[in-house]
C-alpha cells in the first residue's frame, strides 16, 4: 500500500435533502439532474485526458469517484516541468463540471480544492488529502469552490519558457475569484476554451498547431499576446442571463420572513447562499466581462408583522 501526492476536487450538491424531503417527483427530478449532470463530467474527464496536451506527447489522467451528490476528481501529481500547466487544466476542468451542474440542470454546489497525500484505488479512496479537502468544503460556507492557498503557491510561475508563463498567467485570470473573506474560488461562468493562448497571426480564435511552431515564434520574437476568444462573450452572456433568472426567482421565493422561529432560520440560511450568489454575479458581470446590463438589483423592505425585512429582486 503507497501513498501518492494527489491534487483533490471535492463537493456536493446544495439542497439535496431538503428537495429529498418535499415530494417523490421533486426527488426523481434531482436523480436525474445529477445522473446527467455526472455524464456530463465523465466525457468532459475524457476529453481532457484524451486531448488536452495536443501540444506536448503528455496526457493528463483525471479520476473520479461518485457517491450520492458527493463529487471527487482528483490527479496524481507527476511534478513535470508543465506541472504548472497540469493544475490549471485541472482547476479549469472542476469549474467546467461546476457550470454543467448548473447550466443543465440548476444544481449549485459547494466544495474545495487541495493536494496532498491519498491512497487510490477502484475499490477505495483514503489519505489526509481526502480529509483536508472535506474539511474545507465544510468551511466553504456559501454555493463557491474553495481553493486551498497550496495550489495557489503551485500557480507561481516556475516554468522555464517565458511565454508558456503567460499561458499560465492568462490561463487563470478569469478563472480564480478572492471573496471578501480573503478565500480565493472558481468562477464557473467561463468557457473552457475561452483563451486563445498561443494565436496564429492573423486570427484571433486559432492557436498555433503544435509545440516545435510555438518554440520557432518564441525564438523569432513573434508570439502573438493571448487573447479572448470573441465568440465566447456570446456564450457567457447567454450564461450570465440564465445565471440572473435563476438567482433571481430564488431570491423571491426566499424573500417572504415568517413569524416561525424555526422556518425564519432556515430560510435566512438559504437565502443567504443566494444572495452570496447575486453578489458574485454581480461582481463578474460588473468587473470580469463588462457586462452590467445583467446585473441583479436587490431591495429589501421592513416588514411590520415580522420584525424583519423581506428581501427580493427589483
Amino acid at each position: 500500500m503507497e501513498f501518492s501526492e494527489y491534487y483533490v476536487a471535492y463537493f456536493d450538491v446544495l439542497g439535496y435533502k431538503e428537495k429529498f424531503k418535499k415530494s417523490e417527483d421533486i426527488s426523481k427530478k434531482l436523480v436525474e439532474g445529477i445522473e446527467s449532470s455526472i455524464e456530463m463530467m465523465k466525457k468532459i474527464v475524457l476529453i481532457h485526458n484524451n486531448a488536452f496536451y495536443e501540444l506536448t506527447d503528455e496526457k493528463l489522467k483525471f479520476e473520479y469517484k461518485i457517491f450520492s451528490d458527493n463529487v471527487l476528481i482528483c490527479y496524481k501529481n507527476t511534478e513535470n516541468q508543465l506541472s504548472e500547466l497540469d493544475i490549471v487544466s485541472f482547476l479549469r476542468l472542476v469549474a467546467t463540471v461546476q457550470r454543467v451542474f448548473f447550466e443543465g440542470f440548476h444544481l449549485i454546489v459547494r466544495g474545495g480544492i487541495t493536494k496532498g497525500p491519498l491512497y487510490l484505488t477502484n475499490d477505495l479512496v483514503a489519505g489526509k488529502a481526502l480529509i483536508d479537502v472535506v474539511e474545507l468544503e465544510n468551511t466553504a460556507v456559501y454555493p463557491r469552490i474553495v481553493v486551498d492557498n497550496c495550489i495557489l503557491n503551485d500557480l507561481k510561475p516556475k516554468i522555464q519558457h517565458e511565454f508558456l508563463n503567460k499561458f499560465v498567467e492568462t490561463f487563470y485570470q478569469d478563472l480564480l475569484i478572492k471573496d471578501t473573506d480573503g478565500k480565493s474560488f472558481l468562477n464557473y461562468i467561463i468557457v473552457y476554451d475561452a483563451w486563445v493562448p498561443f494565436p496564429k497571426e492573423g486570427s484571433q480564435s486559432e492557436s498555433v498547431e503544435s509545440f516545435e511552431e510555438l518554440l520557432k515564434l518564441n525564438k523569432e520574437c513573434r508570439l502573438r499576446i493571448p487573447t479572448y476568444n470573441p465568440e465566447c462573450l456570446k456564450e457567457i452572456s447567454v450564461i450570465l442571463r440564465k445565471h440572473k433568472d435563476f438567482v433571481e426567482k430564488n431570491i423571491n421565493d426566499f424573500s417572504q420572513s415568517s413569524n416561525d422561529a424555526t422556518k425564519e432560520a432556515s430560510r435566512l440560511k438559504t437565502l443567504k447562499k443566494y444572495l452570496w450568489l447575486a453578489s458574485f454575479h454581480n461582481k463578474i458581470c460588473e468587473g470580469m466581462y463588462k457586462m452590467p446590463q445583467l446585473k441583479i438589483h436587490l431591495k429589501s423592505e421592513f416588514n411590520e408583522q415580522t420584525l424583519a425585512f423581506d428581501v427580493s429582486v427589483g
